[in-house]
């Protein structure tokens, strides 16, 4: 099977596709920049966006999507979004917490669960009556 090439959304770099847009070099710059401003905002909580931006070098726009992937939360910055489900305020990710919730929920409604098997019964003889030994009770 061909590996599934494509061109890298930031660079435009042709890559093998993994399940990102982006390619290794661009991901891994990305995961350098995070690790930057989540130093930084530990170190200076309620900083606002661009001031985390100045300070680290960091686009806004590459900040404000680290906090609606859910990468960042607001607690040490000052901004808020809002759940795409409800409109209530949260300090970051796309659901609030009641909405992940509820959404659970009906994902785990819809997808069947694995029943424990019942026990394969061994038998000897012709008769119900005789003794029997149950698959997995045996000491």
């Amino acid at each position: 099977m061909a590996p599934d090439l494509r061109n890298c959304s930031i660079c435009g770099r042709l890559y093998s596709y993994k399940g990102r847009d982006v390619c290794s070099k661009c991901l891994e710059k990305e995961d350098d920049e995070y690790a930057i401003v989540r130093h930084y905002v530990r170190d200076h909580p309620g900083a606002s966006i661009a001031e985390v931006s100045m300070e680290t070098g960091v686009d806004e726009d590459k900040i404000l999507q680290f906090l609606r992937d859910g990468r960042l939360i607001s607690r040490g910055l000052s901004y808020t979004t809002n759940c795409e489900r409800c409109g209530k305020t949260i300090a970051g990710g796309k659901y609030c917490d009641i909405c992940l919730k509820d959404l659970g929920a009906q994902l785990n409604s819809v997808i069947p669960t694995r029943r424990k098997p019942e026990p394969e019964v061994k038998s000897w003889g012709k008769s119900k009556e005789r003794m029997h030994i149950r698959e997995g009770e045996e000491e």
